[in-house]
């Protein structure tokens, strides 16, 4: 043992006994509030502490081929807290009750969404229920051909070989919220992801006749001839359309509110690009305002933005929902074009999407397409860095940023400026100011122009 000199200083001869008793108290109270911490966060609701996602999205074959077992063990690999599953909507992958439900044909007595529930609920983990709710096969066109979409002429909207319905009619009023309630007394999901929910674009007018009864309601007008920014009754209708779709979000909560408890949530999937998501009436700001979680639905980058996108997307969507909740994002294991989803994605492509993502403050959600797949390099792609996530996911959650800038924007300005050139007059100034100010390395923030107020004194100047 070395020995000390009377001389030297306290720092030198290290800590006295009051010292390191005072320390290792420090080192008690701090353990004990890193458990109440953990457990505070195991007693907190689903939407609060599921943070890593996975989700297989079912091809109509695979009942067939769907082995639940193999699937397990990924979710155990990736460290998933929740899964999405298919339930229904366009197909159902249950033996559901409703005639007019489509069971996918190779189903057979297969009951694969309760089996998947059930598997990943014995695994500790969340489920939500993936539903399709826009369009529907012919056979049930043709049992309600007044339930669905149509244009001035009368003829039916029609994505391929199905039909779409509209949001105004008994479809979306009466039958999805049997389905919903079908679906958690099946199996029991902690809530709901739907995919195509909001119905027609600002493109396409439903002129059947509840549209515009409803409208008329509304306003006291019909409904407006064609699109055209010129005829004040378009700009009325699109902002009746935002209210439509409000109206269905805050239905279909009640309605699995109602069925599955307080905090059984339908969560309607939203897209990244704030402009072109006004396009499609979804209001991300009020969206954000009576969401718990939201769940994005950009799997990508596109040329024009590249992979800093996504750390801005997290950011501008938490200046919405709020830094304290969760924004799980699907992201893309797969080639998206030319190959449609077959062929693995380039490792280093999906993993920068993914990290840019967490800079942002959003949480990871991987995505295949379809149980089995013959390029199973995409199953490798996520699960180091998922592992990376959950040993680190303290710093990675629930931490707002520090900015000097703010670049505000506005999906009104958007609709009524831009018109049907809103990504070129509005969407490309915007993205454009955030392009130089990450190439010059300056921190910002995007600013909704309704939170000029609450943001504006803690930066030091707006754009």
């Amino acid at each position: 043992m070395r020995r000390l000199n009377a001389q030297q200083s306290a720092e030198d001869r290290g800590p006295t006994r009051r010292e390191l008793a005072r320390s290792l108290a420090g080192l008690l109270v701090l353990g004990t509030a890193e458990v109440s911490s953990q457990t505070h966060r195991d007693q907190q609701p689903w939407y609060r502490r599921t943070i890593r996602w996975g989700q297989t999205n079912i091809n109509e074959v695979d009942p067939r081929y769907y082995d639940i077992a193999w699937w397990r063990q990924h979710w155990r690999r990736t460290r998933v807290q929740g899964v999405i599953i298919n339930a229904g909507g366009i197909i159902a992958y249950y033996p559901t009750a409703h005639p007019l439900h489509y069971r996918s044909r190779f189903l057979g007595q297969r009951d694969l969404y309760g089996e998947l529930v059930r598997a990943a609920h014995e695994d500790g983990l969340v489920v939500l229920a993936r539903m399709d709710s826009n369009r529907a096969h012919e056979t049930f066109y043709r049992a309600h051909p007044d339930w669905f979409a149509v244009d001035a002429q009368g003829k039916t909207y029609r994505a391929g070989d199905l039909y779409l319905t509209c949001i105004d009619g008994p479809y979306y009023e009466e039958y999805l919220p049997q389905i919903l309630r079908e679906l958690i007394a099946w199996a029991k999901p902690e809530g709901f992801a739907d995919n195509s929910w909001s119905g027609l674009d600002r493109n396409q007018i439903c002129y059947c006749p509840y549209s515009r009864a409803r409208f008329r309601e509304a306003t006291g007008k019909d409904l407006p001839a064609r699109p055209d920014w010129s005829d004040p009754r378009y700009r009325e209708w699109i902002e009746w359309s935002y209210e439509r779709r409000l109206a269905i979000w805050d239905r279909n909560n009640r309605v699995c509110q109602e069925a599955g408890g307080p905090d059984c949530l339908w969560i309607g999937m939203v897209g990244g690009d704030w402009v072109s998501q006004g396009a499609r009436f979804r209001d991300l700001k009020r969206i954000c305002e009576r969401a718990e979680l939201i769940l994005l639905d950009e799997q990508g980058r596109t040329p024009s933005i590249g992979f800093q996108g996504n750390a801005e997307l997290g950011k501008r969507m938490h200046g919405l929902l709020g830094w304290e909740k969760l924004l799980p994002e699907s992201m893309a294991m797969y080639q998206r074009a030319p190959t449609f989803r077959k062929a693995s994605a380039v490792p280093a492509e999906a993993r920068m999407w993914m990290v840019a993502g967490f800079a942002g403050g959003i949480q990871p959600w991987w995505h295949h397409v379809g149980a089995y797949q013959w390029d199973r390099r995409q199953f490798h792609i996520a699960t180091d860095l998922l592992e990376w996530h959950e040993r680190n996911a303290t710093y990675l959650v629930r931490r707002e940023p520090l900015a000097t800038v703010g670049i505000v924007y506005s999906q009104r300005t958007a609709d009524f400026y831009g018109r049907d050139r809103a990504f070129e007059k509005v969407g490309m100034p915007y993205y454009g100011f955030i392009q130089a100010l990450v190439r010059a390395r300056i921190p910002y923030i995007p600013v909704h122009v309704d939170h000029i107020a609450r943001d504006a004194a803690r930066l030091a100047v707006l754009i």
